[in-house]
C-alpha cells in the first residue's frame, strides 16, 4: 500500500480531512440549518455539559482561542440555537443554554453523522472495527504520554 510509506500523522490527517469534507457536504445538503463543524462542536459541548462550561476550557479542547469561541457562540445565538441567561444571584455571570431549535439541529446532525459512519464502515467486519478503535486508542494514549 502506498500509505505504508507516509508518516502516521499524515495518514490520520488525510482520513480526517476526507471524513470532515463529506460530513460538511452532507450537512449543507440535508440540514435545515447547516453549521460549520466548529459550530456543531460548540453546540454539542453546550448540550452535554453537566456544569458551567468555562470558555477557556472549551477553547483549549477545540484548539481555538477564546475570541474565536465567542464568535461561534454569537453566530449560534443569532441563529437562535443558544441563548444567554443571566444568573439571578450574580448578574455578572451568564449561562449558555441550548434552545429547542438548537436541540433539533443537534439531533439532525447526529442522524447525518450516523448515516455517514455506517456508509464508511461498509465492507469492514465488526472485528476489523474493533481493532481499528483499539489501535486509535493505543496511539492516542501513547501520544498523550509524550
Amino acid at each position: 500500500m502506498e500509505q505504508d510509506n507516509l508518516p502516521l500523522g499524515m495518514v490520520v490527517g488525510q482520513m480526517m480531512h476526507e471524513m470532515l469534507r463529506v460530513l460538511k457536504k452532507r450537512d449543507i445538503e440535508k440540514a435545515e440549518i447547516p453549521l460549520t463543524i466548529e459550530q456543531h462542536a460548540v453546540l454539542h459541548i453546550l448540550n452535554v455539559k453537566e456544569s458551567d462550561v468555562i470558555l477557556k476550557e472549551m477553547a483549549d479542547a477545540m484548539g481555538k482561542d477564546k475570541s474565536a469561541i465567542l464568535r461561534i457562540i454569537d453566530v449560534l445565538e443569532k441563529k437562535e440555537l443558544v441563548r444567554r441567561a443571566i444568573d439571578q444571584k450574580d448578574r455578572r455571570k451568564k449561562y449558555l443554554m441550548v434552545t429547542k431549535k438548537g436541540e433539533q439541529v443537534i439531533e439532525e446532525f447526529y442522524k447525518i453523522d450516523e448515516e455517514l459512519r455506517e456508509e464508511l464502515k461498509e465492507g469492514l467486519t465488526k472485528e476489523e472495527m474493533k481493532i481499528f478503535y483499539m489501535v486509535v486508542c493505543h496511539i492516542k494514549k501513547k501520544a498523550e504520554q509524550l
